[in-house]
């Protein structure tokens, strides 16, 4: 009996510090990311919180100031039908982050993705069937698939029929915003008005907008004019312009970020009410740091706070969601987390440097279980809950 009750102690034992190499002096695991950059900035999460576990939702309200619903605010979710808006799990989430004392972040109003087809087209009642790469012609003799579409060519095939005019996609986009915005003015304390505006290639010495949806049926001024709808709805409101990459080429003003700053100086000529610019942050191993704070440095410099608003650093594989919900995830070597950690560090000792306008720093996801970057294990906490190095690593940063 007594070899017994030694044994079970001694793998007890073994067990406790074993948990990515932690140690049980450590006393990170029990500190809440809210309260370490406290006075600094906000710490946010994003989730929609549909069928969350009440272990979930505790992390959620221990380590988080503010929420940002994940998909559900999004326009196809939110509005699929000129006469149809769905507001139940974005209501269910607003009132239990009021119930539970955490802010809420609206994403996004506008966005050429998840929009509905209806929006852009003369007849709304109308459906198209995408053109998938299956079903088009080949561009190479013997090739049955054929290339991929552009997304512009894939854009306009969801579109049945002609166009609407400038002026009805306007005044539906409005009525959109004014509705939105409206249900929850007073309980959203900002928005992300407009979302990855900016091509990925192209000329840098232009703002290098889309080429398709709202940019194609309306045109460049929509984005003000969604600022000013926003605002309209909500004077109170945070107004931010959200995107992706858009930190690169910063250092030496080329890039994604060079056109982000003639379409920022272009919306605050414009009058555009915007407060602030929100750098994504899907992030990895290899990211230019120097780019990121530099494009903290120049969107500062413009007269906006700074956010970053879908946090994710990848252990592992390219700069995507590269491996996909319902694939097994693939082994990563335990030096790829520390790898992660000290990423992870860095940059939020970047983040404190500049705390003077950066207002909110969002994970995009609470776990590696919950996140759009399957397989990567992209965030502070894995499948389980448990803390990974890259949360004591920004525990770390910020108590030191």
């Amino acid at each position: 009996m007594n070899r017994n009750v030694i044994v079970n102690f001694i793998l007890c034992a073994i067990v406790a510090v074993t948990v990515y190499g932690q140690n049980d002096t450590d006393t990170t695991s029990s500190k809440a990311l809210k309260e370490v950059y406290a006075g600094k900035f906000l710490i946010g999460t994003a989730g929609d919180l549909k069928g969350y576990s009440d272990a979930e939702l505790a992390n959620i309200k221990m380590h988080y100031d503010i929420l940002t619903p994940e998909n559900c605010m999004k326009p196809q979710p939110i509005h699929p039908s000129e006469d149809t808006y769905n507001f139940t799990i974005t209501d269910t989430l607003v009132q239990w982050c009021l119930d539970n004392g955490v802010k809420v972040w609206g994403h996004t109003l506008a966005w050429h993705s998840q929009t509905a087809s209806w929006f852009f087209q003369a007849d709304p009642s109308k459906t198209a069937e995408p053109v998938f790469r299956s079903n088009r012609p080949s561009a190479a003799a013997g090739n049955r698939q054929g290339p991929r579409p552009s997304m512009a060519e894939f854009w306009r095939s969801r579109i049945a029929g002609p166009l609407a005019s400038r002026e009805v996609a306007m005044e539906r986009l409005k009525s959109h915003i004014l509705t939105v915005v409206g249900r929850y003015k007073g309980r959203i304390v900002g928005w992300d008005v407009f979302n990855d505006s900016i091509a990925d290639s192209g000329d840098c010495t232009t703002e290098n907008l889309r080429t398709f949806s709202w940019y194609q049926v309306v045109g460049p001024d929509v984005l003000t004019m969604t600022f000013k709808w926003a605002h309209e709805a909500d004077p109170n409101a945070e107004l931010y312009y959200n995107d992706y990459n858009i930190e690169q080429g910063a250092v030496e003003n080329t890039g994604k970020h060079a056109s982000s700053l003639i379409l920022l100086k272009r919306l605050i000529a414009e009058g555009a009410p915007i407060d602030g610019v929100g750098i994504q942050g899907h992030w990895h191993l290899d990211t230019n740091l120097e780019d990121v704070e530099q494009a903290i440095i120049n969107y500062a410099s413009l007269g906006l706070k700074v956010a970053i608003t879908e946090l994710d650093v990848t252990a592992t594989g390219e700069n995507s969601g590269a491996f996909g919900f319902g694939r097994k995830p693939e082994p990563i070597p335990p030096e790829n987390y520390e790898k992660q950690a000290e990423v992870y560090k860095a940059l939020f000792k970047i983040f404190k440097r500049h705390s003077d306008v950066i207002d909110r720093v969002t994970f995009w996801g609470i776990s590696d279980g919950r996140s759009w970057r399957w397989g990567q294990d992209a965030l502070l906490f894995d499948r389980e809950l448990r803390p990974k190095p890259a949360f004591k690593a920004v525990i770390e940063a910020g108590s030191n």
